[in-house]
């Protein structure tokens, strides 16, 4: 298996519900050949909880459900990762040690899921955003030049 099979590509960091919501609306708008990762904070499986992202990221799709791909960003911590298959996510981000993380992307490819490589490439952190849509938008016209 190996680093490989990791997926890398331009991602959106979203913390709250509002970030989702904007994320997918500006997605859906733009049309973009390129879809970025669209994951949650760092560290968010471990102090907010698998189920509870999986439920917000529910609710911030609305009743399109068209974009499914969010990844659980599960650090290093395997146990959020047996917690993510269990709740549904087919997308997660680990950085654990090179031996674990071979094992996850067996474990996770077993149950039809993906591994990404976190962090690589261009990335818009929503944490501190007065207003994610306009950040979205312009981010997201920036990568497409």
């Amino acid at each position: 298996m190996g680093k490989s099979q990791l997926i890398k590509r331009g991602e959106i960091i979203c913390y709250l519900g509002e970030h989702f919501q904007a994320t997918f609306e500006v997605i859906s708008k733009l049309g973009t050949d390129a879809q970025p990762i669209i994951r949650t904070a760092p560290g968010a499986a471990e102090y907010a909880g698998v189920q509870f992202l999986w439920d917000l990221i529910k609710l911030a799709q609305g009743r399109s459900q068209k974009y499914n791909g969010v990844v659980l960003d599960c650090g290093e911590n395997p146990a959020a990762v047996f917690g993510a298959l269990r709740t549904g996510w087919k997308n997660i981000g680990f950085t654990g040690p090179p031996k674990l993380q071979d094992k996850v992307i067996s474990l996770m490819s077993q149950h039809g899921g993906q591994v990404f490589d976190l962090n690589k490439g261009p990335v818009l952190n929503l944490r501190h955003s007065a207003d994610p849509t306009t950040d979205c938008t312009s981010w997201l016209k920036g990568l497409q030049k």
